[in-house]
């Protein structure tokens, strides 16, 4: 049986070679500091063809957002998610936001953190994936405390919702440390003191 005939020109795009350049882009640049201009000088792709593939460049910074959780919010799940002692997990995840990035071969910092930084400046569907996130985030930092409730590892008479939010920003904030130099083991010693005041 032979094969029907397709219309139109045929797909060229390496869309996972232009989604990986983009991620990379706005993890190491801003994700608002870079257009589909430079990712089209960056991949050899067409302009059309990338607006072809991702709609727009909301489009393009909403499928790298999602590659970003995938790569780096779902370790972060799992680390909460693990029934370890509370104490243990506080451990897991210090050493899991202060990776050596260079040896990991990704920039320092933090996507995410970065967007939501920038929320205001990007289109309405990352915006509205941005936001979701971050309810994902704190969900999860909620779940956790909850559990180390359950099990007389952490105060009771530590509001969830606040302690979340304060794991949150120390994370936040270390990664902006990475942006500006600080060192991993400084990092980690800044983080150390600071979980130490949730139990």
């Amino acid at each position: 049986m032979e094969k029907p005939e397709t219309r139109g020109r045929p797909k060229t795009l390496d869309r996972a070679h232009v989604l990986q350049t983009a991620l990379m882009q706005y993890w190491d640049i801003g994700p608002t500091d870079v257009s589909i201009g430079e990712i089209c000088k960056l991949t050899g792709a067409s302009k059309p063809g990338v607006y072809r593939e991702f709609g727009s460049d909301d489009g393009l910074k909403l499928a790298a957002l999602e590659t970003y959780r995938s790569l780096a919010l779902l370790p972060m799940f799992d680390i909460l998610k693990q029934d370890h002692c509370f104490a243990d997990a506080k451990t897991a995840l210090i050493a899991f936001i202060t990776q050596d990035r260079e040896t990991l071969g990704v920039p320092p910092g933090c996507l995410f953190v970065a967007m939501r930084a920038h929320r205001g400046s990007l289109g309405a569907a990352t915006a509205e994936r941005v936001d979701q996130l971050r309810g994902e985030v704190l969900d999860a930092y909620a779940a956790w405390i909850e559990r180390a409730k359950s099990k007389d590892e952490c105060s009771a008479e530590i509001p969830t919702d606040a302690a979340a939010l304060y794991f949150d920003a120390q994370h936040g904030g270390a990664m902006r440390m990475q942006r500006e130099g600080v060192d991993s083991a400084t990092i980690a010693t800044v983080l150390r003191y600071a979980f130490a005041t949730i139990e």
